[in-house]
């Protein structure tokens, strides 16, 4: 007996079975608009926002602290006495001595970094750790290759007498190798994010991890001062900035740009890179949530008014909510909000100033 094929049938029968018009208003078969929905109907559970008025802001602040710290696993870091310390050159340039090393993170992942150290030293002196956003890596940070959103504050702070760390994230600069960086973006990252989770880690906490790693370094360099470490990033860089204050209290000023806006309009309304999503964060709090628990960290932020990426239109939603957060925390002074006017890219001319103040 021979049966047809079914792509051979009539065409008739598909015409009499009717047409599903995804155009329609009223009946959704699309995952977005689904998504979109749901958010409008199921706001954050613990926003600042929505906070009880009896309730402190400290309560508040550690109903969130504590969320974050469970929610993203991490690793132990490797001590200092054990990161197998390789230097692989140094040179002398503009008054900044370069020093390339790399160091074992945790057992079988190390860690490639930049050292920029101002010449002649006579103090301890503070650092600051840098880390760049994707599609970059140390060498923009620390101004040997041009940076398309002018990342260079590995160098620029070393320049202003701060000593800079700038590194290479997991997925990042030396550390892969991508035939199409466009396709790193949509696929390698998402692929690499995916075997993390599938194995119980996480590509932030595991971030957070090396930055810890680097913090055990730092402690231990003749020429810092431990207790004067702060942090930057752009971008994906101001993400792994922003989370790693948390889970580590080493790092007194926390500095991010172009890493501000509202989840629901920023990562949940568009592509971003897998690393962005962590846990259910988002059914509990919104990213503005985030920077407003870290009162009375010093914190300073900047963010674009044409920013694509990281929208506005949710910054100027969120920035009264950090401030009032700030005030509520008796810390005012402690934060600075700098609105830029061009778009993706970063701005030192307040955070600069506010990183040597509060180091």
């Amino acid at each position: 007996m021979i049966i047809m094929p079914p792509f051979k049938m009539s065409s008739k029968i598909k015409k009499k079975l009717g047409k599903i018009n995804r155009k329609n208003n009223n009946l959704n078969y699309s995952l977005e608009p689904f998504v979109r929905e749901w958010l409008k109907k199921h706001p954050p559970k613990l926003t600042y926002t929505s906070k009880p008025q009896e309730m402190s802001f400290e309560s508040w602040k550690q109903q969130v602290r504590d969320l974050i710290l469970n929610k993203i696993p991490t690793l132990e870091p490797l001590p200092f006495e054990q990161q197998q310390l390789k230097i692989y050159g140094e040179t002398i340039s503009n008054g900044i001595k370069f020093v390339q090393f790399s160091l074992m993170a945790i057992p079988g992942l190390r860690v490639p970094a930049i050292m920029c150290i101002p010449e002649n030293l006579v103090h301890k002196t503070p650092v600051c750790i840098c880390i760049h956003g994707h599609d970059q890596s140390i060498y923009n940070s620390v101004g040997i290759k041009k940076s398309k959103n002018k990342e260079y504050f590995g160098y620029e702070l070393a320049k202003l007498g701060l000593i800079t760390l700038s590194f290479d994230w997991i997925g990042s600069g030396v550390r892969e190798s991508f035939k199409n960086k466009f396709l790193f973006f949509l696929q390698d990252e998402g692929q690499r994010t995916n075997w993390l989770r599938f194995i119980g880690l996480d590509m932030l906490g595991l971030r957070i991890t090396e930055v810890k790693a680097l913090l055990n370094y730092l402690e231990n360099h003749d020429d810092i001062d431990s207790k004067r470490i702060g942090i930057i990033g752009h971008s994906g860089g101001g993400t792994l900035s922003l989370f790693a204050a948390f889970f580590d209290n080493r790092i007194k000023v926390c500095a991010t740009s172009g890493y501000l806006s509202t989840w629901d309009q920023s990562i949940l309304a568009m592509y971003h890179c897998g690393c962005n999503y962590v846990a259910d964060l988002r059914k509990y709090f919104e990213l503005y949530d985030v920077y407003a628990s870290l009162a009375p960290r010093s914190l300073a932020i900047t963010i674009g008014k044409k920013d694509k990426i990281f929208p506005y239109k949710g910054a100027k939603f969120s920035i009264p909510i950090i401030k009032k957060a700030y005030q509520e925390a008796n810390y005012s002074e402690n934060l600075l909000i700098h609105v830029q006017e061009e778009g993706h890219r970063f701005s030192g001319e307040k955070i600069y100033p506010f990183i040597l103040n509060n180091l």
